[in-house]
């Protein structure tokens, strides 16, 4: 800490939980630098739509500058209605499944991250990969990046996602396991006949030892068009509204056992699944403009201590959850929030750096491993115990 304060925070990774940690900072008076491996090219591939309950929300609220908050909701999407379970032929099953609660968010994924990377500017730098780090004597941070070049700070926050450099360093004992889940997931532009099967907060289809999920992401307004009047000069593409699916593939399909399907697509895989199942569910993935086929990681133990110093973790670095949960984003935002609250103490003086990075650190594992096990409890709703395993 220097006499001013804080002073210059170093975020590794410019995913959604490190711009909005970004986006508190600035807001709190506090300078910050955030450093993203991707050299901003394009968009890397993390999903389509996720849901934000009310805690992801209001720390987007509290983290952004008005106007990109207001583009967060207009071009959020209706998260109430029915949850339907049907059979592969349609056939109705309940109609009372369980969902997100009431008050969440359907959002894009892709387009929430254009609009945290709003109004930072150079405060980014791409194609920035964390070689390692080291705290100085004189209390100061240096990171070092695989392309020669350095930057100094006076906190560093390794914000940089489930494989995280800084998560290797300050707690090496915790490595990342196969969960022995496999998912085809795809995008299909909406048509009355594609959201007539996803009426409300979600549905899932129960097949015989399959479950294909499907979510809609019907924007509430187009984002390029939104971000014209709301954010002008925000770079977003146009973006049609979409119906993402999401099945689990048997962990006996060839598929599941070889890692390098990866980013392959996943319509021919998911309609050889489905074979005979209702033409509405075929057409949807074969209609699809956009899918791939992934397998999930998970920390091999619960995330343990590690001691206080001028690095410290964020999000899926520090708490690495299953989809299965939906709370990953929402996770990563509180824990933007309520580290920026301590560190604006710190900066006002108010208390010192190393016990407001403690008291951070002990909150960050209660939530994150409580988010965690969330994660594996609610993946029993989705697929049968006997193909998620016990999901470690």
């Amino acid at each position: 800490m220097t006499e001013q304060g804080v002073g210059r925070v170093l975020v590794i990774g410019a995913g959604l939980g490190g711009l909005t940690l970004a986006h508190a900072l600035v807001r709190a008076g506090i300078d910050v630098r955030v450093y993203e491996a991707d050299d901003g090219s394009g968009e890397r591939f993390q999903g389509y739509r996720i849901g934000l309950a009310s805690p992801g929300m209001e720390a987007l609220r509290a983290s952004l500058p008005q106007r990109l908050y207001e583009l967060v909701e207009v071009t959020s999407g209706s998260l109430t209605g029915p949850g339907l379970l049907f059979d592969e032929q349609l056939t109705v099953l309940s109609r009372d499944l369980e969902g997100p609660p009431a008050e969440a968010r359907a959002v894009d994924r892709q387009v929430l991250r254009r609009i945290l990377l709003g109004e930072l500017g150079d405060r980014v730098a791409h194609g920035r990969r964390l070689a390692g780090f080291a705290e100085e004597p004189g209390g100061t941070v240096t990171a070092r990046f695989a392309d020669g070049t350095q930057a100094t700070g006076e906190v560093l926050v390794g914000a940089d996602g489930g494989n995280s450099v800084v998560r290797r360093h300050l707690v090496p004992e915790v490595g990342l396991v196969d969960s022995d889940l496999c998912g085809a997931m795809g995008r299909t532009p909406v048509t009355d006949r594609f959201l007539r099967l996803v009426p409300g907060r979600g549905t899932m289809v129960r097949g015989p030892g399959i479950t294909l999920m499907l979510g809609r992401m019907q924007f509430g307004r187009e984002p390029s068009e939104a971000a014209a009047e709301l954010a002008p000069g925000l770079d977003m593409p146009y973006r049609d509204s979409y119906v993402r699916w999401v099945l689990m593939v048997p962990p006996e399909h060839p598929a599941a056992t070889d890692p390098g399907r990866g980013q392959q697509d996943a319509r021919e895989l998911v309609l050889d699944l489905i074979d005979g199942w209702h033409p509405d569910l075929r057409d949807l993935v074969r209609s699809a403009d956009m899918s791939a086929v992934g397998r999930s990681k998970i920390y091999d133990r619960p995330m343990p201590s590690w001691p206080v110093g001028r690095v410290t973790l964020l999000g899926d670095a520090a708490h690495l959850t299953l989809a299965s949960g939906g709370n990953g984003a929402s996770t990563a935002m509180q824990d933007a929030v309520r580290l920026c609250a301590r560190l604006a103490a710190v900066n006002r003086g108010e208390r010192d750096l190393t016990s407001a990075l403690g008291e951070y650190r002990d909150d960050l594992l209660e939530r994150g491993n409580a988010a965690v096990e969330f994660g594996k409890q609610a993946l029993k709703r989705f697929i049968p115990a006997t193909a998620a395993g016990d999901a470690r």
